[in-house]
């Protein structure tokens, strides 16, 4: 058993018209159920809120590779990368159980510097605020 849970999407009708709006003489005349799906394996979880969390927190890199296996060039990308659009563009199941029956080592083909290119960038650090100043005790009469 892994320690990852899955994600399994599948693209709906809005990201098909999405494509289709971006390049219509290279869209592919398919309906979503033909567009296929991909398996994304996330941190492990362990019952469906945590499911959840998770989702919120790998939603906009899935997003973005969705977006990209059609149009490399983020610049048509649509801005709104929500996880309300994400739904909204895309069916989710959750795999709260993953196993690797395979043989062998598991490759990634992306390479290490690639694995999650889509992470937003981490806010900057800020600094505590400094303590207030010592008060004085005001003398005792």
């Amino acid at each position: 058993m892994l320690n990852r849970s899955a994600v399994v999407v599948r693209p709906k009708k809005p990201f098909l018209d999405w494509v289709r709006e971006v390049d219509d003489e290279n869209a592919p005349e398919v309906t979503p159920d033909e567009m296929g799906l991909t398996l994304y394996l996330v941190p492990n979880y362990e019952d469906p809120v945590d499911a959840e969390k998770v989702l919120k927190k790998v939603c906009e890199e899935i997003f973005c590779r969705e977006l990209e296996a059609w149009f490399p060039d983020d610049e048509c990308w649509p801005r709104d990368r929500s996880i309300k659009r994400f739904k909204e563009w895309f069916e989710i199941e959750h795999v709260e159980l993953v196993e690797d029956v395979g043989r062998g080592p598991i490759e990634n083909d992306e390479g290490p510097e690639e694995k999650h290119r889509f992470d937003p960038e981490p806010p900057p650090k800020r600094r505590p605020p400094p303590p207030p100043p010592p008060r004085k005790k005001k003398p005792r009469k």
